[in-house]
């Protein structure tokens, strides 16, 4: 039998904004967590691509009744194409939100002038994701390692890491994940680990893109520089000391 989540006030539309898509999935989860169990996703959730959601199709899930669980969810991600096409269908919709439906919409940007903002505010609710500012990126790191695997950055390495990583809050979240199985039993992550890990792919990186231009191969060594700043932003700021 499904696992039935606690009972607690829910709203019939949630909006959440943030231009970070991974800070804005993280909300998303965080929300999707409340309104439902793992198990429960099967059936009670709908999830359309933005590009392919037909407001019929989405305004008849929300109206289905649920099946083992207390509200049926529909999620569309990156939905602001998607309200743009159907504004005028979704401000009626925020009138009468139906009562064992959840809309959930995350967007890029949500202008809090229009008519269909206006009417969320008795509709639903708003998350709104701020960024997060560049100096606030090391203690996200020391944050994110503490409360996810136990682990704390030794001294200022956590400042090291955003510096060899860049200001992008995903990757840093990947790199503290290999950190953390790179210490193993270690509580700490020190910079040594970090320029041992992180450090080196970076230069191994700067040297392949000599080595390409030693060996005359023009095709990789103008492929390996916009690989490395594809990945990494700073890269052509620190690549070369």
């Amino acid at each position: 039998m499904a696992a039935k989540k606690k009972s607690q006030q829910v709203s019939g539309v949630y909006v959440i904004c943030g231009k970070d898509k991974f800070l804005a999935g993280g909300e998303c989860e965080a929300l999707l967590d409340r309104l439902l169990g793992v198990d429960q996703r099967a059936m009670a959730l709908y999830q359309p691509r933005a590009e392919d959601a037909d407001i019929a199709q989405v305004l008849d899930e929300l109206r289905t009744m649920p099946f083992l669980a207390e509200k049926r969810v529909v999620l569309i991600k990156d939905a602001d194409p998607f309200i743009s096409a159907n504004r005028q269908y979704l401000e009626k919709y925020f009138d009468n939100p139906s009562p064992c439906g959840v809309l959930v919409l995350t967007v890029g940007t949500w202008r809090k002038n229009t008519k269909l903002a206006k009417k969320l505010a008795t509709a639903g609710q708003l998350i709104d994701v701020a960024e997060i500012k560049p100096w606030k990126l090391p203690k996200f790191a020391a944050d994110y390692a503490e409360s996810k695997h136990r682990k704390a950055f030794a001294g200022r390495s956590a400042e090291l890491l955003v510096e060899l990583v860049g200001d992008d809050p995903g990757r840093i979240t990947r790199e503290v994940e290999k950190l953390a199985m790179y210490v193993g039993d270690r509580k700490r992550i020190t910079a040594d680990d970090i320029e041992k890990l992180i450090g080196h792919n970076r230069m191994f990186n700067a040297f392949a893109v000599i080595d390409a231009i030693t060996a005359v191969d023009m095709g990789g060594s103008v492929e390996r520089p916009r690989n490395m700043f594809a990945a990494d932003k700073s890269a052509e700021y620190t690549v070369v000391g």
